[in-house]
Formats: structure tokens, C-alpha cells, sequence
């Protein structure tokens, strides 16, 4: 499961790499570590306002629900729905070719176990530019808006840094999210593979990475290890 991203971006440079204002510009920060599994927002962009940067619950809720997150999410994780368990979920499939989104962050985290040991690498677009994940959104009984990452399992270059599982958020670039939110494109689990990707970096960070309530200005940057063959993906 994906639960922690980054976002360092400024402002400007989100809007002016999207092509789009933020709804609510006040709001925004940037955070290195956004921790899903406590309640977050996420910076969005949906099919219908695709000029407009607005912000998502992280953690999918079904469409027009009424009761708390915390609630929801104590039955059932949504921060990642798997395109292969999209199908088996009436709820959310409504949704795929209605309500999807780009979610702009600046990088994602994944775990790699060696030798009876387990190593956090940080990924990123390859300029340190933002970009976009595939996400899918719903529409509140209160007006706000929840989301989830689409993960995906198509074979890709992350493997070499990332051995719990199968399952990736598509990352997208700025120039390609567009495809992503066409109304005129439907989308079933085949036509991922149609998707442009996103040539992305990664490279080990800290340990301290695994405690949820450390954060410290270094947090980011290159960790190094003596006894891992890999320390970063280029």
C-alpha cells in the first residue's frame, strides 16, 4: 500500500506546470511527508474542471456519503484501489469513467527488503519537476470531494526498487495527465497500457522515514547503505 507522498512544490510552479489555478490558493502547502493515514488533502485535478486545482480527502469515500472518514476508512483502506479490484467494486467502477483525476505531488515512497531488512526509497519525476497520479474521485453529501490512487501492476522500472508487492501508482507527466481526464476517453484495466508514463528517479532516504511522527529537514535526501546493492534507480 501506497499511504505516505511528497509535495514540495511551490505554488507557481504547480499552476504554471498544470496550466491551471488553484481554487483555493490559501489552503496550499507544501509537505515532504503527506501521511494517509491520517485525515490529508491532496491537490487535484478532475475531468470536470480541468483548468481548476482543487482538494480531495485522501482515502475514497463512496459517492454522496454522509458519515465520517475516519469511520469509512476503520472498514476498508482506500487510499489505493488496484484497477484489477475496480471491477469487483460497484462503487467505486461508477466512477472510473465519470470521476477521474490527477493528483499533483512531487514524489511517492516505496520499501525494498534486503537480507532481512527493509529500505524506504523516495521516487521522483527525473527534474525534481511536480506531476500527476492516476486517482478517481467522489462527490460528498457535504460538497467536499475524496480520492484515491489508481495502482496499476504493468510491468515497470520501479521494480528494481520495490519488492512488497506488485501494485504502482501511474504517474503521469504534465503534458500526458490531459489523456487521463478526457471525458471522451473510457477506461478499463487494459487501456492502461495506453497511458504515456513518466520517466521517474529514486533513491534511498532514511530509515527514520518509517516513523510517522519525525520529520526533519534532511528527510528527503540521498541515504546511504553499506550492505545494499542498490541505492538509487536512474
Amino acid at each position: 500500500m501506497f499511504y505516505k507522498l511528497s509535495n514540495t512544490a511551490h505554488l507557481p510552479a504547480i499552476e504554471d506546470a498544470f496550466d491551471a489555478s488553484f481554487k483555493f490558493p490559501l489552503l496550499y502547502e507544501t509537505s515532504q511527508l503527506i501521511n494517509g493515514l491520517s485525515e490529508k488533502s491532496l491537490p487535484i485535478i478532475t475531468m470536470s474542471e480541468p483548468s481548476t486545482i482543487n482538494y480531495a480527502i485522501w482515502g475514497l469515500l463512496p459517492q454522496n456519503f454522509k458519515e465520517g472518514w475516519e469511520s469509512f476508512q476503520n472498514l476498508t483502506n482506500t487510499l489505493n484501489i488496484s484497477i484489477e479490484e475496480i471491477d469487483t467494486l460497484n462503487w467505486v467502477n461508477s466512477l472510473l469513467n465519470k470521476q477521474r483525476c490527477a493528483i499533483i505531488v512531487t514524489g511517492f515512497f516505496t520499501s525494498y527488503v534486503y537480507n532481512g531488512k527493509v529500505y524506504p526509497f523516495y521516487v521522483y519525476e527525473k527534474n525534481h519537476m511536480p506531476f500527476a497520479i492516476a486517482g478517481v474521485y467522489s462527490e460528498l453529501n457535504d460538497g467536499f470531494l475524496s480520492v484515491s490512487i489508481i495502482t496499476s501492476a504493468l510491468e515497470n522500472e520501479l521494480n528494481e526498487v520495490h519488492n512488497l508487492g506488485k501494485e504502482f501508482p501511474i504517474a503521469l507527466s504534465t503534458k500526458h495527465y490531459i489523456q487521463w481526464l478526457n471525458p471522451e476517453n473510457d477506461f478499463t484495466k487494459d487501456d492502461f497500457k495506453s497511458l504515456n508514463r513518466l520517466e521517474l528517479k529514486a533513491h534511498t532516504i532514511s530509515k527514520e522515514f518509517y516513523k510517522n511522527n519525525i520529520i526533519f529537514d534532511d528527510i528527503l535526501k540521498k541515504a546511504h547503505y553499506e550492505d545494499l546493492p542498490i541505492l538509487s534507480l536512474k
